[in-house]
């Protein structure tokens, strides 16, 4: 397959750059499709938490997504990751990822003590934290996981804006760690940076799944 076609499901508009640009980046000739529905989250915190009837305008999405000849379908926001996870990975022979399925894979991976996990909001850093948990347990792992929020993030900033935001948050955690996953696909920009700057490995959620998708395409053309 030389020029797939990917969707990216968004809750918010600030997911889709980071999510395009690694995908453009492991795979030059695919299209990227966009798909958003940027009242889910606005949503869940309303109803204070995803109903069924939120669940199901996500499932819809993807729905849409495979009817539209999707050959591989991401969910860019980590709160709604559950719809990819609980559908059989490749369902309808498509690769259907949650956004930080693959980048909690890797983190297991590196096989780390303790982790620092960043977030700009309280629930991603909650939500993520508790299911990266949950993987490392899974593996068997006893990696401790360390949440940190930086709500300045938050806000829509400039890539050196960003990048000096976290770095501040970041700087100043007095325990040692010796990997940082970046919770939102928002705040992938600046893991290179982060990375150079601290000297340990930052792992991001795009980047993650880019390769991930790579992967399955070229197994499917296998």
């Amino acid at each position: 397959m030389t020029d797939p076609r990917i969707a990216l499901i968004s809750a918010t508009p600030l997911a889709i750059a980071p999510a395009a640009a690694a995908l453009t980046a492991a795979l030059p000739t695919a299209t990227v499709w966009n798909l958003l529905d940027d009242r889910l989250l606005a949503d869940a915190q309303t109803e204070g938490g995803i109903t069924a009837p939120l669940a199901a305008r996500m499932d819809s999405l993807i729905e849409l997504a495979l009817a539209g000849g999707a050959d591989g379908v991401l969910l860019t926001c980590s709160q709604f990751g559950e719809r990819a996870d609980r559908r059989e990975s490749d369902a309808d022979g498509v690769t259907v990822l949650s956004a930080d399925g693959p980048l909690f894979a890797e983190a297991v991976a590196a096989a780390p003590e303790r982790v620092l996990l960043v977030a700009s909001l309280a629930s991603a850093a909650s939500d993520s934290g508790a299911r990266l948990e949950q993987a490392f347990a899974a593996a068997g792992s006893a990696a401790r996981v360390h949440p940190l929020v930086i709500p300045d993030a938050a806000a829509p900033l400039s890539a050196p804006e960003l990048v000096e935001t976290l770095a501040a948050g970041i700087a100043g955690v007095d325990e040692a760690y010796d990997l940082v996953v970046l919770a939102q696909y928002s705040l992938a920009g600046a893991a290179s940076s982060l990375a150079d700057r601290f000297g340990v490995a930052v792992l991001d959620g795009p980047t993650a799944a880019a390769r991930r998708l790579t992967a399955a395409l070229r197994e499917d053309r296998g």
